[in-house]
């Protein structure tokens, strides 16, 4: 369990957390949540990494899908940091 807190306070600590009497629940992290987040408004961009085609309606250009998650959690260590304390 210890181990489990340490990589929750690296990544900026817990998103959702849930403590009952009997158990305690971390969800993701901050971490996560940010890159959720930034994945969602690049998708949502009509001129982000997902644009329209003839061929299959969608598709990814300029980048690679690893790209695109490198991004993310770019910006989400990007959010991380201006947090300064990790609150």
């Amino acid at each position: 369990m210890f181990e489990m807190m340490k990589l929750y306070e690296k990544n900026g600590g817990a998103a959702f957390p849930i403590n009952t009497e009997n158990v305690t629940f971390f969800g993701m992290t901050m971490r996560d949540y940010f890159a959720a987040k930034a994945l969602a408004g690049l998708c949502a961009n009509p001129g982000g990494p997902f644009q329209a085609n003839d061929a299959s309606g969608w598709s990814i250009v300029n980048c690679s899908v690893l790209d695109i998650a490198r991004e993310c959690y770019g910006l989400a260590d990007a959010m991380l940091a201006e947090r300064g304390d990790g609150t």
